[in-house]
């Protein structure tokens, strides 16, 4: 499922670094696929959208942040699997490993699910609100990811393959199965950000250590700092990822289900955060036409 689960915070919720170095491994061979992929690309600038409940926009506001919910706690039971026609066709080969030990391996990954889609949908305002009441931020491709100002973190994105598992391979890279997805999901249409504990960005982080002026004989030491940083989740079942919050939010839609009541009680929340109110408008996906 796309929307992210946050049942509780906790403070430095460490991974099971019994896996450290084999995780670490797979990290590196995702690394080097995606790099060479066109799998990955996204073409052009699309809009993306995130549909949710009003605590979780509060939540994002608050810490700046976005969370980023490990494979784990979504509830296909095939997120990040094998499919079927790699289960019959890889037997007896090496490269499948045991359920138990991708999902191990996974765990030292985190996502964020976003929906590609020029217009607003209507499909995710009734699968991803419990209630008639929530929000969607709306934003584009380049923005989202230029907003992400985690300094632990390589940002890793793509498009989801929405595949037959029965008929089609996903792969054999632990971490390159969790951008392969059921053709039953195939309406959530996702664009899905990744993080895994170990991968930063190493460009970056120089020209921000030149932009900051800080010495190079301190840029290993400062770089190995932040790698032993990204094992530290924030809670048990993700991440929240530093964003600029401002660079991300183009617009917030308030449920065209939802009272003027809640319109101006999402105004309200992004004032008390700095935020212009003048970003949040209400969907009139359901509005009536007068003739």
């Amino acid at each position: 499922m796309m929307n992210e689960l946050i049942d509780k915070v906790w403070e430095g919720v460490t991974l099971d670094l019994n896996y450290k170095n084999k995780a670490y491994i797979h990290a590196m061979e995702f690394e080097s696929v995606y790099d060479y992929s066109e799998q990955y690309k996204v073409n052009g600038n699309p809009t993306v959208w995130k549909y949710m409940e009003l605590e979780k926009l509060d939540s994002i506001l608050n810490n700046k942040a976005l969370f980023f919910a490990k494979p784990g706690a979504f509830i296909d039971p095939l997120e990040g699997s094998y499919s079927n026609w790699d289960l019959k066709h890889y037997k007896g080969y090496q490269i499948i490993t045991s359920r138990e030990y991708m999902r191990k391996v996974q765990e030292f990954s985190a996502i964020s699910c976003w929906h590609m889609n020029d217009y607003e949908s209507a499909g995710m305002w009734d699968l991803y609100l419990n209630s008639k009441d929530g929000v969607a931020i709306k934003t584009d491709y380049t923005s989202l990811l230029n907003s992400i100002n985690d300094l632990r973190y390589r940002v890793f994105s793509g498009k989801l393959q929405y595949v037959d598992f029965n008929k089609e391979m996903t792969s054999a890279d632990i971490y390159d199965t969790l951008y392969y997805k059921r053709k039953s999901f195939i309406h959530e249409n996702e664009l899905r950000l990744m993080v895994i504990a170990s991968r930063y960005n190493h460009l970056y982080l120089e020209k921000i250590f030149e932009r900051d002026n800080v010495p190079s004989y301190e840029w290993d030491e400062k770089m190995a700092k932040l790698e032993e940083e990204s094992y530290e989740f924030s809670h048990e079942n993700g991440n929240l990822i530093s964003c600029d919050i401002n660079k991300m939010i183009e617009k917030i839609y308030v449920s065209p289900k939802s009272s003027q009541e809640v319109v101006n009680q999402v105004k309200l929340m992004v004032t008390k955060y700095g935020f212009s109110p003048e970003k949040v408008v209400q969907s009139d996906l359901y509005k009536d036409f007068i003739y």
